[in-house]
């Protein structure tokens, strides 16, 4: 039976174990899942603030580090002190103890010496003289009771003095140990806390990484459509080269080449919005990078549906000029419309069945489907607009 019951608890310590490392798999991967739906403006900022909390814990871990350290030779010292208290302590509670019994023997001595005297007594010469001894003898247990009782409170009282050093000392201790665990546990946070940047900046990296092979890919496509020219292409026909300037900061170009001044304003009316509803994931144009100290330039905004699997729609009447999956952007629709304009629709879960490329299509007219987010871009004659200045967002 004993053996069943130590089976039983060593498979249910296992299975509590499992679960416990499970929940925290789970914790683990959700917070993975949730970084890897933020902004990169929003991720960046749980980095910074991450470093800037790290900077804090090692400020306190230091501080206590030091305080740790002062208190630890006298922590030393004072379990020396107190297992020499504890020893002599042990030693004057056998002699407490022994006292006790002797002083129980010689008060039941002294009141057997003074017991009444029998009914029919009758005095006699060797009466009197015992009872002269056992005065005597009451006198000298008197004596003994006295100092033995005296010596017993002196023991006590050491006892206690002792005892009142003991608990100073292990209060003092406590303190060193409530210093230690709040030390470990302000490592572990700190443990905790580099894991966790080093999750973010991976997720990070890979954002960046992910943006320009999108980016890259997308201009490709649209280099191949003749929408947008290259910037070398741009560069050999104007004949112009800028010159470096090498005390810049150095700017990490996404895609063929930096696209920051390719852009114009949008004049022209307002249209309807690809999506329902939506709130935009990123913003188009320059971004600074504040974890790499580099600039980025977005040539599309990435829209948010507020519902899943939300349907798409042209924003304008128009020809569709493409429309394919692709390595990078998943499905993506291009369609082209009057005054040079282009919308591109990436990231599409499904093309719409009645999208195919020469169509003509109508302002509202289903484009595809998409999960949560859209990457939706803008261009117009050779140049890339902000596609919030073509849209509505009411």
């Amino acid at each position: 039976m004993k053996k069943i019951f130590f089976l039983f608890f060593c498979f249910l310590s296992l299975f509590a174990n499992e679960i416990s490392e499970k929940t925290k798999n789970l914790e683990s991967n959700k917070r993975i899942q949730e970084q890897l739906n933020k902004k990169l403006e929003d991720l960046a900022n749980d980095i910074l603030n991450g470093e800037k909390k790290l900077k804090e814990l090692n400020n306190q871990i230091q501080t206590l580090s030091l305080q740790t350290n002062k208190l630890e030779a006298n922590a030393k010292t004072q379990n020396q002190e107190l297992q020499t208290l504890a020893s002599q302590n042990k030693e004057l509670l056998k002699s407490k103890a022994l006292m006790e019994n002797k002083l129980i023997v010689l008060m039941a001595k002294d009141f057997a010496y003074d017991l009444p005297i029998p009914q029919g007594y009758i005095e006699s010469q060797e009466s009197f003289m015992a009872f002269e001894v056992l005065g005597g003898l009451d006198k000298v247990l008197g004596e003994e009771i006295f100092k033995l009782s005296k010596d017993y409170e002196d023991v006590t009282r050491l006892i206690d003095d002792k005892q009142a050093q003991i608990q100073k000392i292990n209060l003092s201790l406590k303190d060193y140990n409530e210093q230690i665990t709040k030390l470990q546990l302000l490592k572990q946070n700190q443990l905790n806390e580099i894991n966790k940047q080093k999750t973010d900046r991976s997720i990070y990296a890979k954002k960046l990484d992910d943006l320009q092979a999108q980016q890259e890919e997308l201009r490709k496509t649209l280099n191949q459509l003749k929408i947008i020219q290259s910037k070398k292409q741009e560069e050999a026909n104007d004949n112009k080269l800028k010159p470096s300037n090498n005390n810049q900061q150095a700017i990490r170009q996404l895609g063929s080449s930096y696209q920051g001044g390719n852009i114009k304003k949008y004049t022209g009316k307002k249209t309807i919005a690809p999506l329902d509803s939506f709130t935009v994931k990123q913003k188009f144009g320059n971004y600074l990078d504040p974890i790499y100290n580099i600039k980025i330039f977005n040539e599309n905004v990435i829209l948010r549906s507020t519902k899943s699997d939300a349907t798409v729609r042209s924003v304008l009447d128009g020809k569709v000029v493409f429309a394919k999956d692709t390595s990078m952007l998943q499905r993506v629709v291009i369609i082209e419309h009057s005054n040079g304009i282009h919308t591109i629709y990436a990231h599409l879960d499904k093309i719409a069945p009645t999208i195919k490329v020469g169509k003509n299509v109508k302002k509202g007219s289903v484009v595809g489907r998409i999960k949560n987010d859209l990457t939706f871009e803008v261009t117009q004659e050779n140049f890339h607009i902000n596609p919030l200045e073509l849209i509505s967002l009411n």
